[in-house]
């Protein structure tokens, strides 16, 4: 879990500082090989996540969130 973890970090932090560089004077040939480096970032990340996450215990009909204590009681509209 910690893996994926500072995968998930690494990537986010990597796309704040994509944002950030137009205004930061980089010039525009870095800013274009971030711009297509970016998704292959966010494919690896996807795939470590599905790779080495943990499945949740809960079904969807059990907990409509798995993060919140909410269970479901059949009356929610779909």
């Amino acid at each position: 879990m910690k893996r994926f973890q500072w995968i998930v970090l690494t990537v986010t932090l990597y796309a704040i500082f994509f944002q950030v560089t137009p205004f930061t004077g980089i010039s525009e040939t870095v800013i274009w090989f971030m711009f297509f480096l970016s998704p292959f970032l966010v494919i690896w990340m996807g795939y470590n996540i599905m790779k080495h996450g943990k499945p949740s215990q809960h079904s969807f009909d059990e907990y409509f969130y798995d993060d919140w204590d909410y269970q479901r009681n059949g009356k929610e509209e779909l």
